[in-house]
């Protein structure tokens, strides 16, 4: 049994995210970095809602999802073809002479290569949320939050599929370190910005409440050495296997609820040229995501280590749930059923990252940004994002806009994605071939939000966020926006 566990483990921690029926960068871009982005502009700089054009807005819902990996791909499709044909997914594996594919199979074949894998799954939902200005250089908001993350690095190469598969009898492999973790929270957060017009200086900050729903982590803290013996039974020597799993995942997922409690802050700041039309630059840098979920209510964390080589037989590691598992794990590996608990808590911390913007006027309504995030991982067992850099031209007016996200995914991957706004409705990709292209599916981004934005109903010009006000000789917020005009 431990031997097909260590075969199937990294493929299912890195490939079953990408099934069908979960597929539901990992920034968003195209919502985050216009004018009128307001609250959704202050998940990448809380800062940037203190020169929004307009006066209020109310976010009624938005939902994203992202996905990237390195390990397990989808051959020549597309995201509409696998959604539309989910059922007829095959492992490459089980296709043989005497079963050979359906004509219309979708086939899920593994990578195999010298670089370490990795793979990241991230997903929002926004709920009810508020953002109002206060007289003029204020703004105040709460929002709400539903996120699940889940990221796995420096997977060793040899674990990937078809070399651990093909791994024979007395054959020896020393693997790397390695981590994975995940986590599902809610999020209530109260957001505050302000601009001082003299200074043309911005900052804001987000602190939010965190509620745990469920979390798990796991570390290989050194190398370690895997032998396959005979039947169910492998040579191990010299790990440090560090795991933890939160009360609800223990107890089989019965009882969902509210099983950890934490805190994290967002903080930006930026500085901007103003004039009539807007600015003609802006520039920013935040912290995102600092801050941890601790869980208790019954969770648990356990180390295995020991310093010489011992034979583990996997017929012997069977129980009726998770929680069981771990003192049979502890049993069968350590001698006693609970040597390898140490606490009965962990934490982990949130995908924490830098992020440093740009954004420029090029030509009347035609601006190009560059945004550049950097993960900064604070805890053990915080979750990893994946690092972005990106170029984002895109039109916009006060009722319709339109975005060209490049992506540089984690230093690897580049891609190429389109959004738009239309009115109060945004939706978007930062990864277009994902939908149009027939080559190898890795991942998918998608992204959809729909708010309400303040307006006056008087007919004077719209408003063009900060401005220079020649009498006063300082700059000012415009607060009057008209009317949508279909």
């Amino acid at each position: 049994m431990l031997r097909y566990i260590c075969y199937a483990l990294p493929s299912l921690l890195l490939a079953a995210f990408l099934r069908p029926n979960n597929v539901a960068a990992q920034e968003q871009l195209g919502m985050r970095l216009e004018r009128f982005s307001g609250l959704y502009g202050a998940a990448v700089n809380p800062a940037f809602s203190a020169n929004m054009p307009h006066p209020w807005e109310i976010n009624l819902f938005s939902a994203e999802v992202f996905a990237e990996n390195n390990y397990a791909y989808f051959q020549e499709t597309s995201v509409q073809r696998l959604l539309r044909n989910s059922d007829n997914v095959i492992a490459e594996h089980d296709i043989t002479p005497e079963r050979p594919a359906p004509a219309n199979a979708i086939i899920q074949s593994f990578y195999n290569s010298d670089i370490k894998a990795k793979g990241n799954l991230h997903t929002r939902v926004s709920g009810p949320g508020f953002a109002m200005r206060i007289a003029e250089q204020h703004v105040l908001g709460i929002t709400t939050t539903l996120r699940a993350d889940f990221s796995a690095s420096k997977i060793p190469s040899d674990l990937y599929y078809p070399r651990i598969s093909e791994l024979k009898r007395g054959e020896t492999v020393n693997l790397d370190p390695f981590s994975f973790q995940t986590l599902a929270w809610g999020e209530i957060g109260l957001h505050y910005s302000h601009y001082d017009p003299e200074q043309q200086f911005g900052w804001g900050v987000t602190p939010k409440l965190l509620l745990g729903v469920a979390g798990g982590f796991g570390r290989s803290e050194r190398a370690f050495s895997f032998t396959p013996g005979g039947g169910d039974t492998a040579l191990v020597g010299q790990p440090v296997w560090t795991y933890g799993l939160s009360g609800d995942i223990l107890d089989g997922g019965d009882k969902i609820g509210i099983d950890g409690m934490g805190f994290a802050t967002d903080i930006g700041a930026f500085t901007v040229e103003p004039d009539e039309d807007g600015y003609r630059w802006r520039a920013g840098v935040s912290l995102l995501d600092v801050g941890w979920v601790k869980f208790k209510n019954g969770a648990e964390q356990h180390q295995v280590q020991f310093e010489n080589i011992r034979t583990i037989d996997g017929a012997n590691l069977k129980a009726d749930d998770p929680r069981a598992y771990t003192r049979v794990l502890s049993d069968v590996v350590l001698g006693d059923p609970n040597a390898s608990l140490q606490k009965n808590s962990m934490v982990i911390g949130l995908p924490t990252a830098i992020s440093f913007q740009a954004d420029w006027r090029a030509v009347p309504n035609v601006y190009v940004a560059s945004v550049l995030v950097q993960r900064i991982p604070i805890f053990p067992n915080s979750i990893k994002r994946p690092s972005t850099l990106a170029v984002v031209p895109r039109f916009e007016n006060r009722w319709f806009s339109v975005s060209l996200p490049v992506v540089l995914n984690d230093w690897r991957s580049l891609r190429a994605g389109v959004a738009a706004r239309l009115g109060w409705l945004y939706l978007g990709t930062d990864n277009l071939g994902a939908f149009t292209n027939k080559g190898d599916l890795t991942g998918v981004d998608a992204y959809i939000g729909l708010k309400i934005n303040g307006f006056s109903l008087s007919f004077e010009r719209e408003g063009s966020g900060l401005r220079s006000d020649k009498k006063k000789g300082r700059k000012q917020n415009r607060r009057k926006i008209k009317c949508y005009e279909f």
